[in-house]
C-alpha cells in the first residue's frame, strides 16, 4: 500500500458547469472552465489519496478547530427531521467519517460509477463538485455524468430518467427541491438499486442508513447558520439598522430553516428593526420574489416603498444578491444601502475587500460537503456506512476576515478566487 498526496488542478472561477452547456453566473465573469473527471485523473487501486481522503484542518484566521466547538457547544440546531427525514438521526462532524487505505483499496477494486446530480453552477456548488471529484478520484469510481437540475425539481425528476440508463453504481444529489417531492422523484434510481447519498435533502416517507433507501445525508447546520448571521449582522452594524428582509418564496425546508435562524437571532438584537412586507416569515408570499435569478425589480420595488432600509438581506449571493446589487444601483443608493447574504462567492469576496454593496456574507465548508457525499457514498455502496447524518462547519465573512483564507477552505485547491477578489 502506498501514499500518496496530489495536487489537483486550480481552476479559476470564471465560470460553472452543467451537463451540455455552460451557465454563466449572475456575475458574468465566469469563464468556461469544466470541473471534469479524467480517465488520468482515477487513482490506482492501492493508493492512498491522504489529500482527499483526510480531512484538512480548519485555518486559525476562521476560527481553527474551535469553531466546531463554538458551533456545537449547545448541540446542532438542525435535526434531520427539519430537513425531510422522518425521524432523529445521530448527527457527527465530516472529521469523524474515516476510511482506511485497505477499505479504499477494498471500494477501488469494485471498479464504481458515479453521477453527481446538481441544481446549479456557481462557485459553492462548483466547490460541491470538486470535493465529491477528488474522493471518486482517490477511489478509483468513474464519475459518468455531471448533470443540473437548475432550482426545477421537474427538472430534477427529468435529468434523472436521462442519466438512469447509465446505471451507475452510486447518485449524489440532492438541494433545492422540497422533501415531499424527493422520494417520488428519486424512486426510480432506488429500485434501480443505485446507492443515492443527499445534501441536505431527506424524505418523510424514505428513511436514511446503510439498510434504508436513503444512504447518508450531508449538511452544514443550516438553522444555525442563521444564528451566525445574526450575530455577524449586529457586529457589522453595532450601532443599529434597518434591515429589510426579503427573499426567495420556495418551499424548501433548509432554506426555511436557515432564514427561521436568523429571524429568530435578530430577536435579541433590539437595535436591529427587521423591516418586510406583512409578517417576517419565510413561507410569507408578499416578502419575496419568485424566480432566484430575477430578483431586481421586486428590490426596487421594495426599498421605494421603505427608504428607511440600510442593510438589505439576500438569500445568497449569486444570483439574488447580486440581482439585488443591481437594484441598489439603479436607485442611486450604492452609498445608503448595504446587504447581507452568504455563500461567499467571487462578487462577495471582491466587494468586501472594496467597500463595495456586499459588506457581509456567510462561508458554508461546501468542498467537503461534496467529499462527504461522495465518501458517505462510496462507504454505503460496499456496506461500511456509520454515519447517516454529517455536518459540515460554517462561518461568518467580514471586511475584517482573510479573504483567501476563508475562500479556500469554503472552495477547496481548485476552484480558485479570482485575481483581485481574495487578494491583489
Amino acid at each position: 500500500m502506498t501514499s500518496a498526496t496530489t495536487r489537483r488542478p486550480r481552476v479559476a472561477v470564471a465560470t460553472a458547469v452543467v451537463i451540455a452547456a455552460v451557465t454563466i453566473s449572475a456575475s458574468g465573469s465566469f469563464a468556461a472552465e469544466m470541473i471534469e473527471q479524467k480517465p488520468t485523473d482515477l487513482k490506482p487501486c492501492g493508493t492512498y489519496d491522504a489529500s482527499a481522503l483526510d480531512p484538512r484542518p480548519i485555518p486559525d484566521s476562521i476560527g481553527g478547530p474551535g469553531l466546531l466547538d463554538s458551533i456545537a457547544k449547545d448541540g446542532f440546531k438542525t435535526p434531520a427531521t427539519m430537513l425531510g427525514a422522518p425521524e432523529a438521526l445521530p448527527a457527527g462532524w465530516y472529521n469523524t467519517v474515516k476510511v482506511t487505505p485497505e477499505l479504499a483499496k477494498a471500494i477501488c477494486d469494485k471498479h464504481l460509477t458515479a453521477v453527481y446530480l446538481d441544481w446549479s453552477g456557481v462557485p459553492y456548488n462548483l466547490a460541491m463538485r470538486s470535493g465529491a471529484k477528488a474522493v471518486f478520484n482517490a477511489l478509483g469510481i468513474k464519475i459518468v455524468r455531471f448533470a443540473d437540475y437548475s432550482f426545477n425539481a421537474n427538472g430534477m425528476a427529468g435529468v434523472l430518467t436521462a442519466i438512469l440508463p447509465l446505471r451507475p453504481n452510486i447518485l449524489v444529489t440532492g438541494g433545492t427541491v422540497n422533501a415531499a417531492q424527493f422520494a417520488a422523484i428519486i424512486k426510480p434510481a432506488i429500485d434501480q438499486g443505485i446507492t443515492v447519498t443527499a445534501w441536505s435533502l431527506g424524505s418523510p416517507t424514505m428513511k436514511i442508513g446503510q439498510n434504508e433507501p436513503l444512504k447518508a445525508m450531508t449538511t452544514y447546520d443550516f438553522y444555525n447558520l442563521g444564528l451566525q448571521m445574526a450575530d455577524a449582522v449586529h457586529a457589522t452594524w453595532p450601532n443599529g439598522a434597518n434591515f429589510g428582509y426579503i427573499h426567495w418564496i420556495n418551499d424548501v425546508d433548509a432554506i426555511h430553516a436557515r432564514e427561521n435562524g436568523l429571524l429568530d437571532g435578530l430577536k435579541k438584537y433590539p437595535n436591529i428593526k427587521i423591516i418586510t412586507n406583512g409578517e417576517p416569515k419565510p413561507g410569507n408570499p408578499a416578502s419575496g420574489f419568485t424566480d432566484p435569478s430575477n430578483s431586481t425589480a421586486f428590490t426596487q420595488a421594495f426599498l421605494t416603498a421603505h427608504p428607511e432600509v440600510n442593510v438589505l438581506f439576500a438569500p445568497w449571493e449569486d444570483p439574488p444578491a447580486i440581482g439585488e446589487a443591481g437594484a441598489i444601483k439603479a436607485l442611486h443608493l450604492e452609498d445608503k444601502v448595504k446587504i447581507a447574504t452568504m455563500d461567499l462567492g467571487e462578487a462577495g469576496a471582491f466587494q468586501m475587500r472594496h467597500n463595495g454593496i456586499i459588506a457581509m456574507d456567510m462561508a458554508q465548508d461546501v468542498y467537503d460537503g461534496g467529499r462527504l457525499m461522495a465518501l458517505t457514498a462510496a462507504l454505503a455502496a460496499v456496506g461500511q456506512s456509520t454515519h447517516p447524518y454529517v455536518m459540515v462547519p460554517t462561518f461568518p465573512v467580514t471586511t475584517k476576515t482573510n479573504m483567501q483564507d476563508a475562500w479556500d477552505f469554503m472552495h477547496g485547491p481548485e476552484v480558485v478566487c479570482p485575481k483581485g477578489s481574495c487578494a491583489d
